[in-house]
């Protein structure tokens, strides 16, 4: 079930492992304005799941979905970025993003707690 202000558009699940909190996983996506300007095409970013550095559409996105699998969503303005205006994104922008690809990588020494010398 997604939580409130996530609109699924359309979901291919994957056939790999569920997305667990704590996995550190590699997305491609594209994110775009509600009207289809695109705010960034192809970006490639890592992620922990369920971590707090990512915009909250962003994250609640993501519940659900497995390894492999692609999704496209809508998160409500309240989810983004609000009454806040960046470059590219307006004031109470809704945003569409579209997951292409999601897989788990490896923690880094930082992220896995272990201290370098």
């Amino acid at each position: 079930m997604t939580k409130s202000g996530i609109k699924i558009i359309s979901d291919e699940p994957g056939a790999g492992p569920w997305l667990a909190k704590g996995d550190r996983v590699r997305i491609r996506f594209d994110c775009r304005l509600n009207h289809g300007e695109y705010v960034m095409r192809d970006a490639d970013q890592f992620v922990i799941i369920g971590d707090r550095n990512s915009i909250a559409g962003f994250r609640y996105g993501l519940e659900g979905m497995r390894v492999g699998g692609r999704r496209t969503f809508q998160a409500s303005t309240h989810l983004c970025y609000r009454d806040t205006e960046l470059a590219a994104i307006p004031q109470n922008a809704v945003l569409i993003f579209d997951i292409k690809e999601i897989e788990v990588a490896p923690r880094t020494d930082r992220e896995s707690g272990v201290e370098g010398e």
